[in-house]
């Protein structure tokens, strides 16, 4: 395609050419010339009559006037040509200032794009200076934290041989486990222990060395006397969760106080969580008010875990009234779902409890390249841990990473977010399977074919597809486009929540096969971390529709390691295969077994 301008400039250019050659025959019929011409021509017409009647006598005349006009015809050529030089002369100079106005308004424009193209490249610039600033100080970060590491296990080395001298004493106290007073009163002497080692220290500290040897002498005893104080503490609470863990379990039921089986059986199951267990009894501090659900939940679980207790069962109608304050979604005696309620738990636990870290060398995620797998990742676990720091967070969150791909351009982009339970559609992964040709949508006898677990992580995985109205925003195309997207398990938590979700309305009824010990390293990214896991809690639903029926909990307890039923204030032993025949499995609840292989 040619330029629009030089287009334009030479159809004026030719418009122009043809209305001088019209003022070029106009002018020439009315010049002086032409009326001259057209004398002798009607002069020679007259004498041409004469010679007719009169003869051949002004032969002669003729030729000299013909010669006459040619002369003339001449001059009038010249006359002429130079006028049309004039003329086209001066409408080549008009289009040449056309053309000429058309080119300087191009190069102003093609002055401005270059400025606009250098102002943006200096934004990518100072873009990129700002990345490899904050990926300068990230490596500052974690050498400073390398050598904290490095320290620290000089320091555990040195205190091993202190460790050996006390667990003979710890073991010694453990031989009377029946006898709890006495216990506590070794834990007590322990702890003065402790007390007069920190006098002595102090005694030390004051007192001032006259010489080198004396200082240095000084510095040992210190730093012996630390590390034995150390052992002493961390030795202490060994013994405090070895005694806990000796005594017999507490089987406490709840009472149902109208359409509450569902808060029933979550709590249950959050009970026999035991490390979350273990800080609302040993760690919890009511101190703040704003810790309005787990100061609640703090008094649920002295209920539950209290030893001078002999009730069989328990009412927990302060914690549905202040849940019901804090939610409406729980309000009155209306049904519930068990999974609705442990996911507003666990996200207002860890509100309540979480220190939010301010971090002046803050990562903005916004400024981030979201094609830099890497970049992406570390951005997001700087943000993770400043705000993410609950005694919840460590327990129950984990990392998934999405991968999407634009159909145009085929670039990939990288994104993360945390997790505090996953959940797999059982009708959509029978119905995925049979898409594939691997199961029939029904069996024989008309039922919905079983669901294995680890078909449901392999579904979680699958790749799916936005188009439609739920199209993928490309910065490289610069527009809205279809794309391909998949989910994987980046990170896996200490307890993995695991919803096993049967539709709304009517419950899809199928059974599900999951496993007592299960191990996800195949479906998760990171594989240093946790990926293996044991069943310690199901939560089942009884009941045609998920609106109405029967919420019970099967735990296993973390002292006798025996399984239990908890059928609201009811509590009952138990078998592992009652969780397959009593109800449809609906939530299960795993606990890290293996790290790393």
């Amino acid at each position: 395609m040619g330029c629009s301008t030089c287009s334009k400039s030479k159809e004026v250019g030719e418009m122009a050419i043809i209305n001088e050659t019209n003022n070029k025959s106009e002018y020439f019929e009315k010049s002086d010339v032409m009326k001259e011409i057209k004398k002798e021509i009607s002069t020679q017409d007259n004498s041409g009559r004469n010679n007719e009647n009169g003869g051949n006598f002004n032969i002669n005349n003729n030729n000299d006037k013909n010669i006459h006009i040619n002369n003339i015809n001449q001059k009038n050529n010249k006359i002429i040509n130079k006028k049309d030089d004039n003329i086209f002369s001066k409408n080549n100079n008009t289009i040449i200032s056309k053309n000429n106005e058309n080119i300087n308004s191009n190069v102003n424009n093609n002055k401005k794009n270059k400025k606009s193209n250098i102002n943006n490249i200096d934004q990518i610039k100072s873009k990129k200076e700002l990345n490899a600033n904050a990926i300068n100080n990230k490596n500052t970060f974690n050498k400073k934290n390398n050598n904290k590491i490095t320290n620290n296990i000089n320091n555990i080395k040195k205190s091993d041989t202190n460790i050996k001298n006390n667990e003979m004493k710890i073991k010694k106290v453990l031989k009377n486990k029946d006898n709890n007073s006495k216990d506590d009163e070794k834990i007590t002497k322990l702890k003065n222990k402790n007390i007069i080692r920190q006098n002595q220290i102090s005694l030390i500290i004051s007192s001032k060395g006259e010489n080198k040897e004396d200082k240095e002498r000084n510095k040992k005893l210190i730093n012996d006397f630390l590390d034995k104080e150390k052992n002493y503490k961390l030795k202490i609470k060994e013994l405090e969760n070895m005694i806990l863990n000796y005594k017999e379990p507490i089987l406490v039921g709840l009472n149902n106080i109208g359409a509450t089986c569902y808060m029933n059986a979550t709590l249950q199951c959050l009970s026999n969580t035991k490390k979350l267990t273990q800080y609302f009894l040993k760690d919890f501090k009511n101190d703040n008010p704003y810790k309005i659900m787990t100061s609640e939940y703090h008094k649920v679980i002295l209920n539950l875990w209290k030893r001078e207790n002999n009730k069989k069962s328990y009412s927990p109608n302060s914690f549905k009234e202040v849940l019901s304050r804090e939610n409406p979604l729980f309000a009155g005696i209306a049904a519930n779902d068990s999974k609705d309620l442990i996911n507003f738990l666990i996200e207002r636990f860890h509100q309540e409890l979480n220190i939010i870290i301010n971090n002046p060398n803050k990562i903005d995620l916004g400024i981030l390249d979201q094609t830099n797998e890497q970049m992406m990742l570390n951005g997001f676990i700087e943000e993770f841990k400043e705000n993410f720091n609950s005694p919840i967070s460590n327990l129950f969150y984990g990392m998934i990473e999405t991968k999407s791909q634009c159909s145009g351009c085929k670039i990939m982009k990288f994104n993360f977010q945390v997790y505090s339970f996953l959940e797999f559609p059982l009708q959509q992964v029978n119905q995925f399977y049979f898409n594939n040709g691997k199961r029939p949508l029904f069996t024989s006898d008309g039922k919905n074919p079983d669901v294995d677990l680890y078909e449901c992580f392999e579904y979680n995985r699958k790749i799916d597809f936005m188009t439609g109205d739920n199209q993928m925003y490309c910065n490289q195309c610069n527009k809205l486009c279809d794309a391909s997207y998949t989910t994987i398990i980046h990170s896996c938590p200490n307890y993995l929540i695991i919803n096993l979700n049967r539709g709304k309305g009517a419950v899809y009824e199928c059974k599900v096969i999951f496993p007592e010990q299960l191990n996800i390293k195949e479906f998760a990214t990171f594989k240093l971390g946790i990926t293996v896991y044991e069943l310690y809690a199901v939560i089942c639903h009884l009941g045609p529709s998920s609106m109405s029926g029967h919420f019970v909990a099967y735990c296993k307890n973390s002292i006798d390691n025996k399984w239990y039923l908890y059928n609201d204030a009811i509590v009952t032993l138990c078998s592992r295969a009652q969780q397959y025949n009593d109800g449809m499995p609906y939530i299960l609840f795993y606990k890290a077994a293996i790290s790393g292989t």
